[in-house]
């Protein structure tokens, strides 16, 4: 890992999610890989996918026993997020709390820095 970051935060709920999809995955040693997209009407968009490999400039953090992985670009920006899966009267998902986030769109999918 490249000092100077924090990493990526999980709670225990978001950890606990993950272990289960990866594990229904048949792959509950996997990681996980969190970054951001240009999308959206606010400009950057999180996306969560599974991590099958660790490639170049990955830095990998772990909590909870599970593992994260960010991407090189990614990083700057979502370093000293942290990860929550919350269940709401129609919906359930993963949130990012992120420090550095200024502005988040109306409908919440998109976000600026």
């Amino acid at each position: 890992m490249q000092t100077g970051y924090k990493g990526i935060g999980l709670t225990e709920k978001a950890a606990e999610k993950v272990r289960e999809m990866l594990s229904r995955r048949g792959t509950p040693e996997a990681a996980i890989r969190i970054g951001v997209t240009t999308a959206g009407c606010s400009g950057m968009s999180y996306k969560l996918e599974y991590a099958d490999t660790i490639v170049e400039g990955d830095q990998v953090f772990e909590q909870h026993g599970i593992r994260v992985v960010v991407d090189g670009k990614s990083l700057p920006i979502m370093d000293g997020v942290e990860m929550d899966f919350v269940t709401e009267q129609f919906k359930s998902g993963f949130r990012f709390a992120n420090p550095k986030e200024k502005e988040r769109c109306g409908c919440g999918e998109s976000f600026k820095i």
